[in-house]
C-alpha cells in the first residue's frame, strides 16, 4: 500500500487482520501467501517482481526465531542440534536424520540458551514494518520439538510407558519457550504464531486424551503469557484437530491455521466455531491448487471467502506454503479474487 493510499484513509493491512481477529467487518477479507523458496524463485522469474511478499500484497509478516547451519547441500542443523534433510518434493523443511536424545528419560541433553541476538533481530524487523500484521514465529513449539529430539515413535510410546519422562521433556521445552516469550513479548508487534503439528488427515496423532494430558497444560501456560502482554495467539497445526478446538478456544487461541478443506466441512466449522475463532487458510495446496484451472481457483476462492469471511473472522490463504507443483497463474487467480470480493458493496 502506497503512502498516498494511507494518507487518503485506506485501511492498512494490519488493520484488516486485526478486524478479522476481532470479528469486525472489513472492506476486503485480509489475505496472506506463504511460499516455498522454489516457488518464490519461480514467481519472481515469471512475473519479474523483486519482492514476492509485496507483489502478492501479503497482510502478515513474521519475526523469526531460527538459526540453521547448512552442513551439506541438502542438510541443515538447527539450534537444538537436530539435523534436517531436505527431500526432492520442493518443500523447505525436510525430515530429521539424527537422534539428539538417545533415550527419552535421559537428562544428559541440555537445551540451548535463549539467543538474545535472534530475539533482538526479530524485534527490530517487526518494529520496522509499519504496514503489515506482525507475528513472532515460535515454530516446533512443543510436540514437534520433542519428537524431533527424541523420535516420533519413542515420544508417543513414552506417553504411555514412560509418562514421567515424556512430561519432563515437554516441561523442559516449555521452560525454554517461556524464556523466549519473556524476551520477545515486551517488544512492539501484534501476535505470536505458535506452530506445532498434532494432526493427521483423520485425527490427532496422539489422540485427544494424551493431547489433553501432555500438550494442553504447557500450551495454556504459553498462551496465558502471550495474552497477558496483549498479543493475539495464532495457532498452526496441520491435519484434523477438530476434537480439541474447544480446548484451544478455552485456553486462548484467537486464530486457527491451516483449515484444510479436504479434512473439514467448512460450513460446519464456521457454524460451530465462527463466533469464537478466526479461520486462516481454506484453499487446499494438497488436493486442489496443483490441479485446478485459474477459473476453478477463482470460483472456489469466491465461495470460501463468502462462506468463512461472512461476519468477519477469516484470513484468506492457501492451507500451506505454496509448493512448486502449483501454477503461478493459480496464485495470481487467488490474489485477483480476494481483491475483488468486497464487503462494502
Amino acid at each position: 500500500m502506497s503512502a498516498a493510499e494511507r494518507a487518503a484513509g485506506e485501511t492498512t493491512y494490519r488493520e484488516r487482520v486485526i478486524s478479522a481477529l476481532e470479528h469486525e467487518p472489513t472492506d476486503l477479507t485480509p489475505w496472506n501467501f506463504e511460499l516455498t523458496r522454489e516457488f518464490a524463485t519461480r514467481l519472481k522469474s515469471e512475473t519479474g517482481c523483486a519482492d514476492e511478499s509485496a507483489y502478492l500484497q501479503c497482510h502478515m509478516m513474521y519475526g523469526r526465531f531460527k538459526r540453521n547451519a547448512w552442513i551439506a547441500a541438502d542438510t541443515y542443523e538447527d539450534m537444538f542440534g537436530v539435523r534436517w534433510r531436505i527431500g526432492t518434493d520442493g518443500g523447505d523443511i525436510g525430515a530429521p536424520c539424527n537422534r539428539v536424545i538417545g533415550e527419552l528419560g535421559s537428562g544428559a541433553y541440555e537445551l540451548p540458551e535463549v539467543d538474545l541476538q535472534l530475539i533482538d533481530a526479530a524485534a527490530t524487523e517487526m518494529a520496522a514494518d509499519r504496514e503489515r500484521f506482525r507475528m513472532f514465529r515460535l515454530t516446533y513449539a512443543l510436540f514437534e520439538r520433542a519428537w524431533s529430539l527424541a523420535g516420533m515413535e519413542e515420544l508417543l510410546a513414552g506417553m504411555l510407558t514412560e509418562p514421567a519422562a515424556a512430561a519432563a521433556l515437554l516441561e523442559r521445552i516449555t521452560e525454554f519457550n517461556l524464556g523466549v516469550l519473556d524476551a520477545i513479548l515486551p517488544h512492539e508487534f501484534e501476535g505470536v504464531y505458535v506452530g506445532d503439528d498434532w494432526g493427521s488427515q483423520h485425527g490427532l496423532i496422539m489422540g485427544p486424551d494424551l493431547w489433553r494430558k501432555f500438550i494442553k497444560p504447557p500450551l495454556a501456560l504459553m498462551f496465558e503469557k502471550i495474552k497477558r502482554h496483549g498479543k493475539y495467539v495464532l495457532v498452526h497445526s496441520c491435519g484434523n484437530i477438530g476434537e480439541v478446538l474447544p480446548d484451544l478456544i478455552e485456553i486462548g487461541m484467537d486464530a486457527y491455521n491451516t483449515v484444510q478443506p479436504e479434512i473439514y466441512d467448512l460450513a460446519e466449522l464456521k457454524r460451530e466455531y465462527g463466533k469464537e475463532l478466526t479461520f486462516w487458510g481454506g484453499i487446499s495446496t494438497q488436493q486442489f491448487l496443483p490441479f485446478a484451472t485459474p477459473e476453478e481457483v477463482r470460483e472456489t476462492s469466491t465461495r470460501v471467502i463468502r462462506l468463512l469471511g461472512n461476519g468477519g473472522g477469516y484470513i484468506f490463504a492457501p492451507t500451506h506454503a505454496v509448493t512448486p507443483d502449483i501454477p503461478v497463474e493459480n496464485v495470481q487467480a487467488m490474489l485477483d479474487c480476494v481483491r475483488s470480493v468486497s464487503w462494502t458493496g
